[in-house]
């Protein structure tokens, strides 16, 4: 008798050192449904633990501003538990989150559970808005005509003229720098995009970078109108704070006269505007990144990229039209008084439209 009891005892003790929790997730995770943009929504999903000893989970943690809670965080053998999520999505699109559980199953230490769901535009909540479009094609042409773009544009003009280049190189060139531009923009344009659709759920870091980038939008504002009442007290260039630095352009001219000196001017000239646009951005993405704010917000991600496509449009129209106009001269002294004419309108129309971005950025 002795012998059964010790012999059943030594049995149970080994099970319970053996013994292992394991947790099972529905493998497709939560998946919400159709939901509707702008609305709090929550969904719940159940845990089992199909181990032989107690679950106990330690930490859950949702990304992406969701909140979760699991009840009750230690599961017993063959126990349920319930997983509930909560979250308030802004664009409309196919959403795709998760939670991490972090618990004691020594195979799966740290689970991840998709959330899924279709988001929908609801009547009830704002829309798409209507000034988006005819927001985004004004900046793009005011952007334009800065006078940091536009100053870049007469120079390289000015380079192909000194190279001797007949009129119809000179065009071709200058075209095809305008398209090594507007690739270089649009792919600069789609990776910055990205970054900030991936702010959406961060409600606070979201809240934070509005207010930071309306702020920023309305001291460049401030500079905008004073270089152009400084500018036209003194038409000199040195008196204009917001321009790229000299050596950046002492480099954009040196690219510019490299690359240009060779036989083909179509290639030269998309290699060039490609290098010099990368350098340039460092003036005309002052405008570029609060209207990249603006698209983020749009519903579809073909609607972004075709309202990407026309700022980047109506951002080279005035350097299509600068090198058109400069392959008819070759005359260095009248090709800067057309930039000079440039600067206080640009200037002017600058500080308009960093006053508008900035509403604009505190409306979102």
């Amino acid at each position: 008798m002795r012998m059964t009891v010790f012999v059943a005892v030594f049995l149970s003790l080994a099970a319970s050192a053996f013994a292992e929790p394991r947790l099972v997730v529905p493998p497709n995770g939560l998946d919400l449904g159709e939901i509707e943009a702008g609305r709090p929504v929550s969904g719940s999903l159940s845990m089992r633990n199909s181990g032989d000893a107690v679950l106990r989970v330690s930490r859950v943690k949702a990304c992406c501003g969701a909140e979760a809670s699991l009840e009750p965080m230690e599961i017993p053998p063959s126990g349920l538990s319930l997983l509930t999520v909560s979250l308030k999505p802004q664009l409309p699109g196919e959403l795709s989150k998760s939670v991490r559980l972090y618990c004691d199953d020594p195979l799966a230490p740290v689970v991840a559970v998709p959330v899924t769901g279709s988001v929908r535009e609801s009547a009830g909540t704002p829309g798409r808005p209507a000034y988006t479009l005819p927001a985004v094609i004004a900046a793009g042409f005011v952007d334009g005509f800065n006078p940091c773009s536009f100053a870049v544009m007469i120079s390289l003009a000015g380079i192909l003229a000194i190279g001797g280049r007949r009129r119809r190189a000179r065009i071709v060139g200058g075209l095809a720098f305008c398209l090594g531009s507007f690739l270089t923009y649009v792919l600069m344009g789609l990776g910055l995009l990205q970054a900030l659709r991936a702010l959406d759920g961060l409600s606070t870091v979201r809240d934070a970078f509005r207010i930071v980038l309306a702020l920023s939008l309305a001291v460049l504002s401030a500079l905008s109108f004073r270089d152009a009442y400084r500018f036209r007290k003194v038409p000199v260039f040195s008196v204009v704070t917001l321009r790229l630095p000299e050596g950046v352009k002492v480099l954009i001219r040196k690219i510019a006269l490299e690359t240009w000196s060779g036989p083909s001017v179509f290639v030269a000239g998309l290699g060039c505007g490609l290098l010099v646009t990368v350098l340039d951005s460092l003036c005309t993405g002052q405008v570029y990144v609060p209207v990249l704010a603006l698209i983020a917000r749009e519903p579809g991600a073909w609607r972004s990229f075709a309202l990407l496509i026309v700022y980047n449009l109506a951002f080279i129209a005035p350097l299509v039209a600068v090198f058109v106009c400069a392959s008819k001269t070759t005359d260095a002294f009248q090709m800067a008084k057309w930039s000079s004419r440039n600067v206080f309108p640009a200037k002017v129309g600058l500080g308009i439209m960093f006053a508008v971005l900035a509403a604009l950025v505190l409306l979102g």
